[in-house]
């Protein structure tokens, strides 16, 4: 066990930069390390000499991160999903803030799709799958293909480590039965982060017309057309994503729901037709702070064109899922938008990620989802 001593201390928060440590010996990637600040002990965490991130920690007490720890953070986790949720699908595991860095699981009913995307949790791959059978699955799944992976010097990984895949998975979300990819689909394959968004969403959809952006595979719009909407017309480029949309639609008893192929700024562009609802979900245009401006850009472009096709007292529910985007940034950009499609707004309501994606108070980078509900006012 090597012992590291740091220059800073960032109360709370859970990772180490590489130029905020004081010393160091010669310790391998993926090793556990003793953390101190001076004569203060700080915890263990798993240690990278390659990534920014040189220390992720796992516990402020000198634990081992042993087979026990492991299975006790998986049930402490799962118990406090089946809390707040009697969803049997959700995102069991939210990586720090489960306090198990670079580790992400997602349960589709009694399947399990992971992402490992640091270099210490990586090791211990075995531990991970060993905590899962447990559960007696279906099938565990990897899909560790994230560009995280390459900051901390890893390859990708899609592999299946036990069970039999079955793929596309049913499952359901707020009694609508959803066709996941877990293979090719975006993420893990579904975005379970949306989930009170998705709520929101229904409960103001009826009786109107509606159209969804950025469908993927149009979760989006079986919750509004299952909350009565009038309409529903779902966009997004992706041919592959369309056709899972449809088959959802199909399942959902849903089939009124018009998708389009399109590239959405193109569609927008060229489209007339004004809507009472527009869910603009697009992904995140900004990894860094470096690409922030081009970002920028791109939220200011989607948003002015959709509240250009808003009808009177319509409401546009517009997201940022990117951390570097914060709130204030993200309202100076509909606040632009907005005098530039030349309407007025109204905020009527925000909301962020899910419960099963939690948020440490000490930790911004963990608070990435962004929601903002517009009323048109003129």
């Amino acid at each position: 066990m090597h012992d590291i001593y740091i220059k800073k201390h960032h109360r709370g928060h859970p990772w180490i930069f590489s130029n905020e440590i004081k010393s160091e010996g010669k310790i391998e990637p993926g090793e556990i390390v003793r953390i101190h600040h001076g004569k203060k002990f700080l915890g263990r965490g798993f240690y990278n000499p390659h990534s920014l991130i040189a220390v992720r920690r796992f516990a402020k007490a000198d634990q081992e991160f042993d087979q026990h720890f492991l299975d006790g953070m998986i049930d402490r986790a799962l118990a406090r999903r089946k809390a707040w949720s009697k969803e049997n699908s959700f995102r069991l595991v939210h990586s720090e803030s489960d306090g198990l860095p670079g580790l992400i699981i997602d349960k589709y009913e009694n399947n399990y799709v992971i992402q490992i995307n640091c270099y210490g949790m990586d090791k211990r791959r075995d531990m991970i799958i060993k905590s899962l059978t447990r559960m007696e699955p279906g099938f565990i799944y990897e899909k560790s293909d994230a560009q995280l992976r390459k900051l901390e010097g890893l390859e990708a990984v899609q592999k299946l480590h036990y069970g039999n895949l079955t793929n596309p998975v049913a499952i359901k979300q707020a009694g609508i039965l959803i066709t996941v990819d877990v293979e090719t689909g975006q993420k893990t394959g579904f975005f379970f982060d949306l989930a009170d968004i998705r709520k929101m969403v229904r409960v103001i959809s009826r009786g109107r017309t509606v159209l969804d952006l950025f469908c993927y595979t149009g979760a989006f719009s079986l919750y509004a057309a299952s909350g009565g909407a009038l309409s529903v017309t779902a966009v997004d480029s992706s041919r592959s994503a369309i056709e899972l949309a449809k088959v959802n639609s199909r399942n959902a008893g849903t089939e009124s729901i018009r998708f389009i192929c399109a590239d959405v700024f193109e569609f927008l562009r060229n489209h007339e037709h004004q809507y009472d609802i527009i869910i603009a979900d697009p992904p995140s245009f900004t990894k860094s702070k470096r690409s922030l401006t081009s970002a920028r850009r791109g939220y200011g472009e989607i948003n002015r064109q959709a509240m250009k096709h808003l009808a009177k007292d319509g409401i546009l529910v517009t997201t940022s899922c990117s951390y570097h985007m914060n709130e204030q940034d993200f309202l100076e950009i509909l606040r632009k938008a907005a005098l530039d499609a030349g309407v007025s707004m109204e905020i009527t309501d925000r909301a962020t990620q899910s419960p099963d994606h939690p948020v440490l108070l000490n930790m911004p980078e963990s608070h990435y989802l962004k929601c903002i509900f517009l009323r048109r006012t003129g």
